[in-house]
């Protein structure tokens, strides 16, 4: 049996690049890692499933909390400012969270509900050429290696895995603290539709003063009700409730109508839209 556990959320989710990417992650850590691909840079898709992951490994009762663990999250913006800002797009980054190493992309909203939740403030910046000069040192990479990694177009794949490995091993991977302060908030947002098509939003209980059969006034002049369960919700009503997901005792509410589905489809919310503001 492995002495991890493996899990890569990104956005290069197809069928050729889930495979290279399974395969380097089974190659270097000796398992075959848990896949979630998430839409073409969806940041907030990316922020929700990481809470959902770090809640499973770390959370979940009778769970092996010695086990270590390993989370790969690959969302990363492309726009001109991106660009402006950082010469081959986002750097990566890393935190450990107790037993749990997750190495992330850096901007965006990817981590923004994990500093949110408290789960981290700071992280470690890598410059891809400096880590790969640091390889080259150990022995791990020659030079065309390093050079190949430096200008690769697949840096979750070439750079990615690697890093991670170099830190779970214990090597003096050089990087640079960063406050995740600057980020933009995921708060008030849709980050996932279930196959139901109900909507898990970003948005905890406390942040609308939830009270069962309160009325709320979503984005867009939508009318909710709150119930708990959603058991509760009545047919044809819209509705917020306490979802599953979340994180520890935090759980995010979701948008449904009651015993029909279809919330994102009627309602017109998709990934990342604004279903109420946070001030």
């Amino acid at each position: 049996m492995s002495n991890i556990i493996g899990t890569i959320i990104t956005d290069c989710a197809d069928a050729n690049a889930r495979a290279r990417q399974e395969l380097r992650f089974d190659s270097l850590f000796g398992v075959k890692p848990s896949f979630l691909g998430v839409g073409s840079y969806s940041p907030f898709e990316a922020a929700g499933n990481l809470i959902e992951q770090l809640d499973v490994l770390t959370n979940f009762p009778v769970s092996d909390k010695s086990r270590q663990n390993v989370v790969l999250v690959n969302v990363a913006p492309r726009g001109e400012d991106v660009q402006k800002k950082w010469d081959n797009g986002t750097p990566f980054c890393y935190f450990k969270f107790g037993q749990t190493l997750v190495v992330s992309t850096y901007e965006g909203q990817s981590l923004a509900l994990a500093r949110d939740f408290g789960i981290v403030s700071t992280v470690e910046l890598f410059d891809i050429p400096t880590v790969t000069a640091a390889a080259v040192e150990w022995g791990e990479l020659t030079p065309e290696e390093a050079e190949r990694i430096n200008h690769t177009q697949f840096r979750s794949l070439e750079f990615m895995p690697l890093v991670a490995y170099w830190i779970w091993q214990g090597k003096p991977v050089p990087s640079t603290a960063q406050s995740l302060e600057e980020l933009p908030s995921a708060k008030g947002k849709a980050w996932f539709i279930d196959n139901f098509d109900n909507v898990k939003t970003t948005m905890l209980p406390e942040d609308i003063d939830f009270a069962d059969g309160k009325q709320v006034t979503l984005d867009g002049g939508i009318a909710a009700t709150c119930y708990t369960r959603l058991t509760d919700v009545p047919q044809g009503v819209t509705a917020l409730t306490i979802g599953s997901s979340g994180y520890g005792d935090h759980r995010f509410l979701e948008i449904v109508i009651g015993h029909r589905g279809r919330a994102a489809t009627e309602l017109g919310l998709t990934i990342g839209a604004s279903v109420l503001p946070i001030n």
